[in-house]
């Protein structure tokens, strides 16, 4: 399920605009995010794609994907395409502040977690990534960890919806 920011808030906003600032805009998008989202399968991820998306400000940032993971994010896999450095600015502390997650794929094609994410955790998922390794023997060799943290690690990536389990092995969810 691909959704564009730019197409979000053209459909709750008049007029054509390009940049998500202020909280009351927030809360028009997320509210039509989370209407497309419930009414899509549930088995795809949603791709919330920021690349039309001139800023985003702290509080919109909030509205949109800090309290769309906290309401979805349990049930949904969700992660963010077309992200710039100036949107981590209001991104980063958004996730920071409320202990959550996300995957994101930048504007150069390079996908890595942003949040509040340990460091064992944050460098396993980017040799699942760079890798391509699925396997839980393959990354705790890969990385010179024990069975046990390999599998703490994975457990926290799965909890936090960054990474799924297929018939395959482990994949972040930008793989579907």
């Amino acid at each position: 399920m691909f959704i564009d920011l730019r197409h979000m808030l053209e459909r709750t906003m008049s007029g054509l605009y390009s940049d998500l600032v202020t909280r009351r805009t927030g809360k028009l998008v997320r509210s039509t995010i989370e209407q497309v989202i419930d009414a899509g399968p549930d088995e795809r991820p949603a791709v919330i794609d920021f690349s039309s998306v001139r800023c985003v400000d702290y509080s919109c940032a909030d509205e949109i994907i800090g309290k769309l993971l906290v309401t979805r994010g349990d049930r949904k896999y969700i992660w963010l395409s077309g992200v710039s450095e100036g949107h981590l600015e209001a991104l980063e502390p958004v996730l920071k502040q409320r202990r959550l997650a996300v995957v994101i794929r930048d504007r150069d094609g390079r996908t890595r977690l942003l949040g509040d994410v340990p460091e064992d955790a944050r460098r396993a998922f980017a040799v699942m990534v760079e890798e391509q390794l699925q396997g839980e023997h393959d990354l705790a060799e890969r990385l010179a960890w024990p069975s046990t943290q390999t599998r703490n690690v994975i457990e926290e990536l799965l909890t936090r919806r960054v990474i799924l389990n297929d018939n395959a092995g482990f994949k972040p969810v930008t793989a579907l």
